[in-house]
């Protein structure tokens, strides 16, 4: 059930429908999950990898765009209920990361405002919206079945490896020069692409991928922190007086702001690292690997 190709698949499609199918059915599993916030964390988790699996394929996937469009479509209908809870676990590392800076009671208001939030959006149809997210599997699982790719092998692969990973230097380079908040966003979803790539070529040289993975996977943690304070300050920015005293959101923005710096310091040295190869020949690299595996069958 692993999310990666074997060598008992027939062919890279074939590879890809087997893969699909298992994160379909680990996310339909989660949709009857008694436990709501983890359910949306899966359900969610599974429709990234599915993006990334057909990203992978692309250039020789005719149905990516719709499939690609659908998976996402999924996630968002479920994210409001994930980002208030967010938004709380936000305020709450603010106020340990910094307790020897700020009284405890300085983020109360802040906090109690995105406790209502996430009360009020429990009371919204969230039974409704996991019948349409089931169905929607449900819907998507069907069209697995007749997915196809023009091409096979290597060549059915190799250009959305390079492009995909093409993305993620671009994104770092944008980052680097205008390190806004939405450009570190859109690094971390190119880097999380990638890892999601490495994962699924595991078998090639599982070493090898596993120290492309760790860097990856730290840096999806690090920057997504980055991206949920980002969201912190834009929510308290949008409306300050709904989130009590000025001066206790002035001072949230600011540690938040302070916490996104912190994070952007640890992170550079892995993106410079895990960057590091150009992407035509770290294509070639992988499409060497991918030949030496086949020939393993």
């Amino acid at each position: 059930m692993a999310y990666r190709f074997k060598l008992k698949d027939r062919s890279v499609a074939d590879g890809m429908r087997r893969i699909a199918g298992e994160q379909i059915e680990k996310a339909l599993a989660s949709v009857e999950a008694r436990d709501r916030s983890d359910a949306i964390h899966d359900i969610r988790k599974r429709c990234k990898k599915l993006r990334g699996l057909v990203r992978l394929v692309r250039p020789v996937f005719d149905g990516y765009a719709q499939e690609n469009a659908g998976f996402r479509r999924l996630a968002d209908s479920i994210s409001a209920a994930r980002d208030s809870k967010v938004m709380q676990d936000t305020c709450d590392r603010l106020t340990r990361d910094f307790a020897d800076r700020i009284d405890r009671r300085a983020l109360d208001s802040i906090r109690r405002q995105f406790t209502l939030q996430r009360r009020a959006e429990a009371q919204t149809d969230g039974e409704a919206r996991m019948r349409d997210v089931r169905d929607g599997l449900r819907e998507a699982r069907e069209r697995v079945a007749m997915w196809n790719l023009s091409a096979d092998g290597w060549e059915a692969i190799g250009d959305g490896l390079r492009k995909t990973y093409q993305r993620a230097c671009a994104a770092s380079a944008q980052a680097r020069s205008c390190p806004h908040s939405r450009n570190f966003h859109e690094l971390r979803k190119r880097i999380k692409y990638h890892w999601y790539h490495c994962r699924l070529l595991e078998n090639l040289w599982p070493d090898l991928m596993e120290t492309r993975q760790r860097p990856a996977r730290r840096l999806s943690d690090l920057l997504g922190d980055h991206h949920d304070l980002g969201l912190f300050i834009g929510k308290l920015e949008g409306d300050r007086r709904a989130f009590g005293d000025q001066r206790d959101v002035e001072v949230a923005i600011g540690l938040a702001r302070e916490r996104q710096a912190r994070l952007e310091k640890a992170a550079w040295p892995m993106i410079d690292r895990l960057l590091a190869q150009q992407p035509k020949p770290l294509a070639r690299q992988f499409g060497a690997l991918w030949a030496v595996w086949r020939q393993e069958d």
